[in-house]
């Protein structure tokens, strides 16, 4: 009996082991691009809408979708033009985006016309921070900047 009970404890513990494997996550790769759909930590890494392109702010709520681009604008009306120039990377917690997965939109604004963005959103169920860096020439002129979005409970 002792056997019996001995026998049936090791299947049930490495049955619970085994279903338990299944449960950790894959390492990932640091240098694969991010993609939509990739999650970095709990942020959903997708794209947006023009109206979402309207909240870009670095605190934001939980459930809310913020674009997380440079965009850029032409008052001579050469976007299409200024846009072929323009050179731009951007990486989320240090991994590099795959932007011509993500395509770019235009929004409309009430003084420059036009904005063209690469259409990169993220949005989180938790409250949490995720950091961003972006680098690029607009007009031969390069930038970077580096920016913490913040998402806290309604």
């Amino acid at each position: 009996m002792i056997r019996l009970t001995r026998s049936i404890f090791v299947v049930m513990l490495s049955s619970m082991l085994v279903s338990c494997a299944g449960l950790t996550s894959t390492p990932v790769d640091p240098n694969k691009m991010i993609e939509p759909g990739d999650m970095i930590g709990d942020f959903l890494v997708t794209t947006g809408d023009e109206g979402d392109k309207e909240n870009y702010s670095c605190k934001s709520t939980v459930g809310t979708k913020v674009n997380i681009t440079t965009g850029i604008y032409d008052l001579s009306g050469k976007l299409d033009e200024k846009w072929s120039r323009f050179t731009y990377q951007l990486f989320i917690e240090g991994r590099p985006v795959n932007l011509q997965s993500f395509p770019p939109i235009d929004v409309r604004h009430p003084v420059v016309s036009r904005i063209r963005f690469w259409n990169v959103a993220i949005t989180t169920s938790k409250p949490g921070s995720i950091t961003t860096r972006d680098v690029g020439v607009i007009d031969g002129e390069p930038f970077e900047t580096t920016m913490t979005y913040t998402f806290s409970a309604p």
